[in-house]
C-alpha cells in the first residue's frame, strides 16, 4: 500500500498541524495507515463503542479514555488527556484524538487544550473548536466541563 491509496477517517482535519488532530474514528487499516503516514504518533479513543480496528498499530500509541456519547468528560479524564498532550508536545509528537463523529467529546477535548496551551477562555475555546470544526462540544454538560477545567486550573489543587 502506497500513501495515495490510504483512506482518511472521516472528519479527520489538524487542529494545529503537526501537533494535534481530530477525527471521527478510524475504521480501518487504511485509516491507521493513513494518520501515521501524517505523523500521528499517539491516538486518543473517547468513545467506549468506536474502538479502532487495531489498538496495537505499529508506530502509533493508543489510549482509551471512555466518555459515552453527548456525556462530558470527568476532571480525571480531562488530565489524563492533557498528560498525553503534554508528552507528546515534549517529544515534538503528534497526538490525534477521536470519538465517534469527532464532534461532542472531541471538541470538548480540543477545547480544553486550548484553555491549557492557548490560554483561552472556554467561550473563546469552544468558538474556536466550532469555527474550525463544526457541531464541536455538542452539549451544555460539554460546556461546562470545559469551565470547569479553565476553573481547575485556577485553583490550587494542580
Amino acid at each position: 500500500m502506497n500513501k495515495e491509496t490510504y483512506e482518511a477517517p472521516w472528519n479527520f482535519s489538524w487542529i494545529i498541524p503537526g501537533i494535534l488532530a481530530g477525527s471521527s474514528y478510524p475504521q480501518t487499516i487504511s485509516n491507521l495507515h493513513f494518520l501515521k503516514e501524517e505523523g500521528i504518533s499517539h491516538l486518543v479513543t473517547l468513545s467506549p463503542d468506536h474502538i479502532p480496528p487495531n489498538t496495537n498499530f505499529p508506530g502509533i500509541k493508543w489510549t482509551y479514555i471512555p466518555i459515552e456519547e453527548f456525556k462530558a468528560p470527568t476532571l480525571d479524564d480531562m488530565n489524563t488527556f492533557i498528560e498525553l498532550c503534554t508528552s507528546s508536545r515534549d517529544e515534538n509528537k503528534a497526538i490525534a484524538v477521536h470519538c465517534r463523529a469527532g464532534w461532542g467529546r472531541t471538541g470538548t477535548m480540543v477545547a480544553i487544550y486550548f484553555v491549557k496551551f492557548l490560554n483561552m477562555s472556554p467561550d473563546s475555546a469552544i468558538t474556536k473548536i466550532r469555527m474550525m470544526r463544526p457541531w464541536s462540544v455538542e452539549t451544555y454538560e460539554q460546556e461546562k466541563a470545559v469551565a470547569l477545567f479553565r476553573d481547575y486550573l485556577r485553583s490550587d489543587k494542580k
